[in-house]
C-alpha cells in the first residue's frame, strides 16, 4: 500500500472523528450557541430559527464526519467507490469549511481546509491511481476465477449425476 493511501486514509478518519465528536458538542451545547448566536443575529432570526440552524449544522458535521470514517476506513483496501466518497466529501467539506473561515471561524475551520486539500491532494497522486486500479484488476480476476470454479463444480455434479 502507497505511502499516500496510509496518510490520506489517517487524515480521512482524523477529520471525520473531530467532525462526529464537534457535531456531539454542538448539540450538548446547544442552549449556549444558541445564546451567543442571538447576541449577533437577533434582530435577523428567532431564537427558535437560530435553533433550527444549529441542528442542522450538527446533522451535517456529523454525516459528514462519518462519510469521512467510512472512507478513510475502506481506502485502505482499494476501494475506487471509498476513494470517490473521499473526494466528495472532503470537497463538500472544504467548501464549507472555506465559507466558514471566510466569515472567521476560526482555528478549527483553517485546519479542515487544510487537511481537506492535503487529502484530494494525496489521493490524486500517479502511484495512488494505480493502487486503485491495481486492486481492482486482482478483484475482477478474482471473480472471474470464482466462477470458473463454481462453473467447474456444476459440471462435476451433473457428471457424476449421470448413469
Amino acid at each position: 500500500m502507497p505511502r499516500e493511501v496510509r496518510i490520506a486514509s489517517a487524515l480521512l478518519t482524523g477529520l471525520g472523528a473531530v467532525l462526529i465528536v464537534n457535531a456531539v458538542i454542538a448539540l450538548l451545547y446547544r442552549d449556549d450557541l444558541r445564546a451567543a448566536a442571538q447576541d449577533n443575529v437577533g434582530g435577523l432570526l428567532t431564537s427558535g430559527q437560530v435553533n433550527g440552524i444549529l441542528i442542522a449544522v450538527a446533522a451535517l458535521m456529523f454525516l459528514l464526519g462519518g462519510l469521512l470514517v467510512l472512507a478513510g476506513g475502506h481506502i485502505r483496501h482499494g476501494r475506487q467507490w471509498a476513494r470517490v466518497l473521499a473526494f466528495v466529501t472532503a470537497g463538500t467539506l472544504l467548501l464549507f469549511s472555506g465559507i466558514g473561515a471566510l466569515a472567521g471561524a476560526g482555528l478549527l475551520a483553517v485546519v479542515l481546509v487544510g487537511a481537506s486539500v492535503g487529502v484530494v491532494a494525496l489521493l490524486m497522486q500517479s502511484a495512488v491511481a494505480d493502487f486503485f486500479e491495481r486492486d481492482a484488476a486482482q478483484r475482477d480476476a478474482a471473480q472471474r476465477d470464482a466462477a470458473r470454479n463454481d462453473a467447474a463444480q456444476r459440471d462435476a455434479s451433473q457428471h457424476d449425476q449421470r448413469p
